[in-house]
């Protein structure tokens, strides 16, 4: 009978990722909720926390190797190119 070693890294770090998934999908229901209610306080604490979450979910990402999601750059705004048109009268 032979055995094979496993390491728990990988799944430590895959319940690591899943846990911080978590914390951060309640603190996006919790900045929600907390909008709703218009409590200055409660939005401020929210937002911290979100933050927090973003933080603790970015480093989980970073330690189990899985890239994290690209950084939106800020793109140069192109000018609208808009055209003149003439109005015709509906037909009667």
């Amino acid at each position: 009978m032979s055995t094979v070693a496993t390491t728990a890294a990988p799944d430590g770090r895959q319940a690591a990722t899943s846990d911080a998934a978590r914390r951060l999908y309640d603190a996006e229901v919790a900045l929600h909720i907390a909008r709703q209610t218009g409590v200055a306080a409660w939005i401020s604490a929210a937002c911290d926390r979100l933050h927090e979450a973003i933080t603790d979910h970015t480093a989980a990402l970073a330690s189990a190797g899985t890239a994290a999601p690209p950084q939106l750059q800020p793109q140069q705004a192109q000018p609208e190119t808009r055209t003149a048109h003439a109005v015709r009268p509906a037909a009667a």
